[in-house]
């Protein structure tokens, strides 16, 4: 038997869309195949949220479903979908042959060209041992640092346990923050690994069961990893939005220029539009470093002064204020960069990228309508000591980001000489504390023995990060690429908690 896998990308709630491009690789397939294996969601898209519930979703998955029966006359199809059991939208899987249909919630086995097939959705693991032939595992696992190897080795014991092979597909797809990688894997009888499919792309793989196969291995640098997961997330995201060309602020900062790396990998150089925004903090170095990663990268750079506007918003108010406070006026530097951001996106037609990453979002380190403003978070969910690890994977072949961007003290230049650390603990102390306190609930007093520092130091950056709720409930979406933190957490905006 001959099975073609897909990573598939569907795009969320296009039933329509996505029905035609199933049709089109029933019709044309490349090779030709006994079978056609899609992932869970396939017909819908995920994540759907609250358009699970939506009645014209679920019947236009009905009438979509019937359509691409009729193209199985020569090729069967397996995909997943939504519909409703009673009253609760359920995900399930469509086994399609010569134009009839079997619905599948859970797990069943179907005879099929002489072989019996168990289909299972969603739960490999817990899915009962069947008497089957071939085992076709079909899910929808967002990507998450680590799980890679995790998901395969789940999949090696699973065939080795169960003694028939085992074809595997995730779901492709960045949306909504949720990155989909697309795995698809085989692993035979013995728990070998005879086919591996390129993660974050959109292909056919085809399995041959009468073929022999070399067994595979899964190696993978985590850093390259993350990068590429980010890379795909940020592209698929841009594209899905009905953007081909992006615009951010590039501060000649580690944040903004990781940010350019992904952009311009996910879009070309050409797509990418950088925007330097001096004002009177801003030193020369970081103009300069700015134009050398914009060359490197071959991304483009424009610069546009933030002062002008600054003394006109200061004329503006004169007349109530005539000394801004320190504070006020670095918030309005902000906000004036993200509205020249905004403006020049509409101008290119560009979708705006916020560059905070996750330390700084979870203590509020940034300004709410200033540098938090964008259509998308690339960052969101990667710790400042871990964007120093991607730079040096980035910078391993060749200086893609100048070591002076990397090396340089974290500022935002809001005011002259100004250094993160004036006001935080080193984000080497800092990224240890955020997840101690969020993720593992430990009380200051706690982290403090833990890390071995003042006891009023971890209190302060505990009290920034309850504070800083209300930023984070208005940020963009965040590219997703752990299993930690805000990303899966809702605390509410109005509160106390006593530390």
């Amino acid at each position: 038997m001959k099975i073609n896998v897909s990573s598939f990308n569907p795009l969320t709630a296009d039933i329509r869309g996505n029905k035609e491009r199933i049709i089109a690789l029933l019709k044309a397939p490349a090779p030709v195949a006994d079978l056609l294996l899609l992932p869970e969601a396939a017909l819908c898209g995920c994540p759907l949220f609250d358009l699970f519930e939506d009645e014209r979703l679920l019947k236009e998955n009905t009438s979509a479903l019937k359509e691409i029966a009729k193209e199985t006359q020569h090729t069967a199809c397996v995909l997943g979908f939504q519909e409703k059991q009673g009253k609760e939208p359920v995900s399930a899987v469509a086994f399609l042959y010569k134009g009839k249909m079997t619905k599948i919630y859970d797990t069943e086995t179907v005879e099929f060209k002489g072989k019996t097939l168990q289909i299972v959705l969603s739960d490999l693991e817990n899915a009962p041992k069947l008497d089957a032939d071939i085992i076709l595992y079909i899910y929808a696992r967002p990507y998450e640092k680590g799980n890679v190897a995790e998901r395969l080795a789940l999949l090696k014991k699973q065939a080795k346990k169960r003694g028939v092979p085992v074809v595997s597909c995730n779901l492709l797809g960045g949306g909504d923050g949720l990155i989909f990688d697309g795995l698809c894997a085989v692993a035979n009888r013995k728990g070998e690994l005879t086919l591996l499919g390129e993660l974050f792309r959109e292909h056919i793989n085809t399995w041959n069961e009468d073929e022999k196969s070399a067994p595979l291995s899964y190696e993978a640098d985590p850093r390259g990893e993350v990068l590429d997961a980010l890379s795909f997330g940020l592209g698929d995201f841009v594209q899905k939005a009905g953007y081909s060309k992006v615009v951010f602020g590039l501060s000649g900062g580690l944040d903004s220029a990781i940010t350019a790396v992904l952009a311009a990998s996910a879009l070309g150089g050409e797509s990418v539009y950088a925007v330097s925004l001096p004002s009177y903090c801003t030193s020369d170095l970081s103009k300069s470093l700015a134009g050398q990663l914009a060359r490197s990268l071959g991304i483009n750079l424009e610069e546009v002064a933030v002062q002008p506007v600054l003394d006109g918003f200061k004329t503006a108010v004169g007349h109530i204020s005539s000394h801004l406070q320190d504070k006020t006026e670095q918030q309005l530097q902000s906000r004036i960069r993200a509205n020249l951001l905004l403006t020049l996106g509409r101008e290119y037609g560009a979708l705006p990228l916020s560059t905070d990453d996750l330390s700084e979002l979870s203590v509020g380190s940034c300004v709410l309508y200033g540098d938090t403003v964008g259509r998308l978070l690339p960052l969101g969910d990667v710790f400042k000591t871990e964007l120093y690890e991607l730079a040096a994977y980035i910078n391993q072949k060749r200086e893609i980001i100048p070591q002076g961007i990397i090396s340089r003290p974290p500022t935002s230049e809001l005011r002259p000489n100004q250094k993160d650390e004036d006001t935080l603990p080193p984000y080497a102390v800092l990224d240890k504390i955020i997840p101690l306190y969020v993720a593992e609930q430990n009380t200051p007093a706690e982290i403090a023995r833990k890390c071995k520092l003042p006891a009023e130091k971890v209190t302060e950056v505990c009290r920034l990060i309850d504070k800083a709720d209300y930023k984070r409930t208005q940020t963009a979406p965040i590219l997703k690429v752990t299993r930690r933190l805000f990303t899966d957490l809702q605390r509410p905006v109005i509160k106390k908690i006593n530390l």
